[in-house]
């Protein structure tokens, strides 16, 4: 056992002088570095020689043996060792410890060798003078490892090995406090200084903590702002930037990679400085635009070389101090060698200040673990397209589009000098519409001449330009100007561009929804602008405008006007006109046409269906007219827009302060029928208003080959539509009626009297006091043919010519009548039936024109006169366009106390024809009584006259011949009594 304690003793001997000759042969350089311990001169102390030689190093020495520090710590020449004095590591360890010999790996007791080597500066032997003169940043020989923090200065390099690339190590920072105290990372550092030949040893009133790696600084320079509650994520942006780059280890040490084991230095911007630097989509591009298009090779290679570029401005690929280049100016390598970074320093009164590329900086020379953090103000900006922008809006399905139909240079910034508005819809909003796919089905356009078939390729091109608009437009611009031409223009426009109307909503701006484009919002409270582009980001797609037919059904107002296009076979000719405005009227425009509509409806007829083709024809005109470029229509400027018609019309196009008007000159062009909601039977009966015009209530409606305008009441009836009274009667299917006209010698009040000469007149002698030259047509009271059959004198007539004995009518009070009578009372009740048309106006003047609707219409009160002499009709209007007639001058009751003699037809349907009305009565109007007929005008007073003085004459004659007979009575009297 002796002898064991011997050999103990002999070996702690042998290594005591294996230390002493190691300190010994210590040299020293101009810097600080690892040796052999082999110098020219006279041997030198080390460091480790110095701690032991004093009782206040006793707990760092304890500490450099127990981490196996003493060969390493040996072989540093040139440098300045900072210690802990004993009570701050006693304390330290106190608080950090977990007992008196642990040791794990390269700790002990809360103490690891890198951070033993945090306090060793390797810039050489620093006097005290230099600590206090400045704020300066040194370099330590703890070097920045990942993961377990074990990084120290190695002591495997051979003497004769070459020297290899410098590695950094982990900065600290002395400055000069308000007090006059220098601090070390905010540590005291104690006046004592100790020398030896390896260099100078400062006393610390603590332990120097490694800083954190750059990430954690960021979030303690956040914190440092204190402003909100967020305000760790104040560098928030930059740490994306540098993980859509890529380059997130220059930050975090999560690896082994170059850029984790590296020293760096950030141009840290905040959010703040970020967001005003760069628009919502640049920031987007910026910070996600590589994820975007992950799925598209070409586009993600192009995003990350562009985030590249902007991220490698803000990181150098070593860790540069302001303090430690000093005034000057200097060049800086980027990280990933894209460019040189200049960096600027001011020195005044020993204060720094500087700028990067000539950004300035503010906050200097924060310490991390793996470099410094130098604060930018305004970070460098970018040069974007129109495409990278809609990447960044994640609008790459419609980048994706765009390239594969053939529009990149739409977006791709190649033409910067064209100006565009971009509307994009979301990824989202595409998948939800069509997934991306335009190729479904075989659509098939119906062009100017032909079927064009249209590849897939086409379609995606078609939609892609409608979502392109010529020009630049701002939401106050679309306020202003609500229609945009797009760059969609084809044949079927006949070679004029489509429209999107915009519409603005000022009082829900704040929401973001404040403008829509075909009723698809817009998302972004602002747009983004990238020189002369705009781009919108939609919530929908916008579908190409709809062909016709699919247009007009989404209005049902408008499915009437759908009907009469099928029902007068003109919808695929209108469909396949190239460039064309549809003034499209209301279903209750064709309803206030009456009987006219009856007639235009009926089924079968062909004379009804070529009217009807004319009609509709009559409302499409040969290009497209957009309400902007309609003229403003004054007092003082009578501009109009006077465009033809598919029929050969020409309609004028205006707009007044009261709104826009579709106007045709009635001497040359085909005139309007016109119908208020609430309006007089004029109105109801398609007026015809000289010098008026039909108002649009809703225009452009966009359509595949033009516009379409509705109107809000009324329509156009051509002069080439010639509606006569025989048409209306077939609409109202009044079949009796008119076999009575044609019976009766009276088929002339169909015709127009204005006309050539007019047909054989009845020979029954009627109409000989008809003045031909003041009848200008004739207006018919035509009761249902269900009427004419419950009228007894009728069906007696009727019986008789169809010689049908077998009937059962005995109670029929024509029976015995004769075929005369029968006939007679029939045509004079016809004739009660025909309302003559009296026109002041000379027949040349008013000769190939429609007669005026006031002379057409009923008004209450007036009175009308009938072919049946003498008698006339009186109308009264019992409720709003509601009118009946009634036989004028008839006593209601023949005798006292007899039976009411009523002669009244209630109006159900009326139409107006050319040379005059027809309405629709309820039931048949009754002759006037014998009693009550008679002579009728001068006649009727001349006839009175003669019978007062007949009844005169009779009378007196009677009161002489009785005075006479009185008196002879008298005087016969008086003589008998003499």
């Amino acid at each position: 056992m002796p002898q064991l304690q011997s050999v103990w003793s002999l070996l702690a001997l042998l290594a005591l002088a294996f230390i002493w000759h190691s300190s010994a042969s210590a040299a020293a350089g101009s810097t600080a570095a690892l040796g052999n311990g082999d110098g020219p001169g006279r041997p030198l102390t080390t460091f480790v020689d110095l701690l032991s030689s004093n009782e206040r190093f006793s707990e760092i020495l304890h500490t450099v043996q127990r981490l196996r520090m003493v060969i390493p710590l040996n072989r540093v020449r040139n440098g300045t060792l900072l210690v802990p004095t004993n009570a701050a590591l006693k304390k330290y360890r106190k608080e950090h410890g977990e007992g008196a010999s642990r040791i794990a790996g390269a700790t002990y007791r809360g103490l690891s060798d890198a951070q033993m080597w945090y306090h060793l500066i390797g810039d050489g032997v620093i006097e005290a003078q230099d600590f206090g003169r400045r704020t300066m940043v040194w370099e330590s020989l703890s070097r920045p490892e990942a993961n377990d923090g074990s990084a120290a200065a190695s002591d495997d390099d051979e003497p004769d090995e070459p020297p290899k690339e410098h590695v950094f190590g982990v900065m600290l920072k002395t400055q000069l406090s308000t007090s006059g105290t220098v601090t070390a990372n905010g540590v005291a550092v104690l006046a004592q200084n100790y020398s030896c030949a390896a260099g100078n040893v400062y006393l610390i009133d603590g332990l120097l903590e490694i800083p954190p790696p750059i990430q954690e600084v960021l979030h303690v320079l956040g914190d440092s702002f204190g402003q909100t509650t967020d305000s760790a994520d104040e560098y928030s942006a930059i740490e994306k930037l540098l993980a859509s780059a890529g380059w997130s280890d220059v930050l975090t040490m999560f690896s082994r990679s170059s850029e984790a084991t590296g020293m760096h230095t950030l141009w840290a911007f905040s959010n703040h400085a970020f967001n005003s630097q760069f628009s919502y989509a640049e920031r987007s591009y910026l910070l996600n635009g590589p994820l975007f298009v992950a799925d598209d090779e070409d586009l993600h290679q192009a995003a990350v070389a562009d985030v590249r570029a902007v991220a490698s401005r803000f990181v150098s690929s070593e860790p540069v101090s302001i303090a430690r280049m000093g005034a000057g100016t200097h060049s800086v390598l980027s990280l990933g060698k894209h460019s040189n970074l200049t960096l600027v320093v001011e020195e005044t009164h020993g204060s720094f200040s500087g700028s990067i590329d000539g950004q300035p900086l503010g906050r200097l020379d924060v310490i991390a673990r793996n470099g410094n953090v130098e604060q930018m103000q305004r970070p460098d900006s970018l040069v974007f397209s129109p495409q990278k922008v809609l990447v960044g809006l994640n609008a790459t399905a419609f980048v994706r589009l765009f390239k594969d139909a053939g529009l990149g240079d739409y977006i791709d910034g190649t033409r910067p000098d064209r100006k565009l508005t971009i509307l994009a819809p979301t990824n989202h909003a595409m998948d939800e519409a069509f997934g991306y796919d335009l190729d479904d089905g075989d659509d098939v356009v119906l062009s100017a001449k032909e079927r064009v078939q249209r590849s897939p390729r086409d379609r995606q091109r078609e939609w892609a330009l409608y979502h392109i608009i010529e020009g630049q437009y701002s939401i106050e611009d679309l306020a202003q100007t609500p229609l945009v031409r797009t760059r969609l223009a084809g044949e079927w426009t006949d070679g004029r561009p489509q429209v999107v109307k915009a519409q603005v909503d000022q009082a829900h701006r704040a929401l973001g929804s404040h403008v829509s484009f075909n009723g698809a919002d817009n998302i972004l409270l602002e747009p983004e602008v990238i020189g002369n582009t705009t781009i919108y980001l939609l919530s929908s797609p916008m579908s190409t405008p709809p062909r016709l037919v699919n247009a007009l059904i989404q209005n049902l107002d408008l499915s009437l006007f759908v009907a009469a296009m099928g029902a007068s076979n003109t919808v695929d000719e209108i469909q396949s006109e190239a460039g064309v405005t549809v003034l499209a009227p209301v279903v209750n425009a064709f309803a206030s046409l009456g009987l006219v509509w009856s007639y235009l409806s009926l089924p079968g007829d062909l004379d009804a269906r070529a009217d009807l083709s004319r009609l509709i024809k009559a409302h499409v005109l040969t290009r497209p007219v957009y309400s902007d470029e309609i003229p403003m229509h004054t007092d003082s400027s009578a501009d109009m827009l006077v465009v033809k018609a598919l029929n050969g019309n020409k309609v004028g196009l205006y707009r007044t302060p009261r709104g826009m008007f579709a106007f045709v000159d009635q001497s040359e062009q085909p005139p309007f029928m016109r119908r208020s909601a609430r309006s007089s039977t004029s109105s109801r009966l398609a007026s015809v208003l000289d010098s008026s015009s039909l108002k649009i209530s809703e225009p452009d409606m966009l359509l595949q080959t033009g516009v379409a305008h509705v109107l809000e009441s009324g329509l156009i009836l051509p002069l080439n539509v010639e509606i006569t009274s025989a048409k209306l009667l077939r609409g109202m299917r009044a079949h009796i009626f008119a076999d009575l006209l044609e019976r009766f010698n009276l088929t002339y009040v169909l015709e127009d009297p204005r006309g050539e000469a007019r047909t054989a007149r009845s020979s029954d002698g009627d109409d000989e006091n008809e003045d031909p030259h003041t009848v200008a047509g004739y207006s018919l009271l035509v009761p249902s043919d269900k009427s004419w059959r419950e009228n007894p004198a009728y069906r007696e007539l009727m019986r008789r010519d169809h010689e049908d004995i077998s009937a059962d009518d005995s109670n029929n009070p024509w029976r015995n009548a004769t075929t005369s009578d029968i006939s007679h009372y029939l045509g004079r009740l016809v004739r009660l039936h025909v309302i003559p048309i009296i026109d002041s106006s000379p027949r040349e003047a008013s000769e190939g024109k429609r007669l005026p609707t006031k002379q057409l219409a009923l008004a209450d009160r007036t009175t009308y006169p009938t072919l049946l002499d003498d008698v006339t009709l009186r109308a009264h209007e019992f409720a709003t366009d509601r009118f009946s007639l009634q036989l004028e001058g008839a006593p209601f009751y023949q005798t006292p106390g007899g039976v009411p003699f009523v002669s009244v037809a209630t109006v159900v349907r009326s139409g107006i024809a050319r040379s005059g009305a027809v309405f629709e009565l309820d039931s048949l109007l009754r002759l006037p009584p014998v009693s009550s007929s008679g002579p009728g005008g001068w006649k009727r007073v001349a006839w009175n006259a003669a019978v007062w003085l007949t009844g005169i004459g009779m009378g007196s004659g009677l009161l002489g011949v009785s005075g006479y007979w009185v008196r002879q009575w008298w005087t016969r009297a008086d003589y008998q009594s003499l």
